[in-house]
């Protein structure tokens, strides 16, 4: 199950999690690496092999359109993770998608990518 701003929306043929280090680096005079922690972060990788536009434009109204409006850029996102709930403020990275079909109603979108990352 996947919340964004409290709205479920189509949970993805495909879910990729990236947990990673965020950190501050240097190389000193001599050459060594210098490193400092900053904090750890989650990427969220969604992958829809094909969604209708109807639940497209559910996802976009929340993680794109939304934010022109209240210029508010992270999103509250709510996930499941290992028999748990999670939750994670984030911000979207872009949102391309490729047209499979459209019929003049309803159009179906393929190979539909975007990330979202912890604030």
């Amino acid at each position: 199950m996947f919340l964004l701003n409290g709205i479920r929306i189509k949970n993805p043929s495909a879910f990729t999690f990236e947990p990673y280090m965020l950190t501050k680096a240097t190389r000193v005079a001599n050459g060594d690496m210098v490193m400092e922690f900053v904090a750890n972060k989650r990427k969220f990788i969604f992958n829809y092999k094909a969604i209708d536009s109807r639940e497209l434009d559910l996802i976009l109204d929340i993680i794109w359109r939304q934010v022109a409006v209240t210029k508010n850029c992270f999103i509250n996102m709510t996930y499941d993770y290992n028999g748990r709930q999670e939750e994670a403020v984030v911000y979207a990275g872009s949102i391309p998608h490729n047209l499979h079909r459209g019929d003049g109603q309803i159009w179906v979108w393929k190979d539909v990518n975007f990330s979202l990352i912890e604030r």
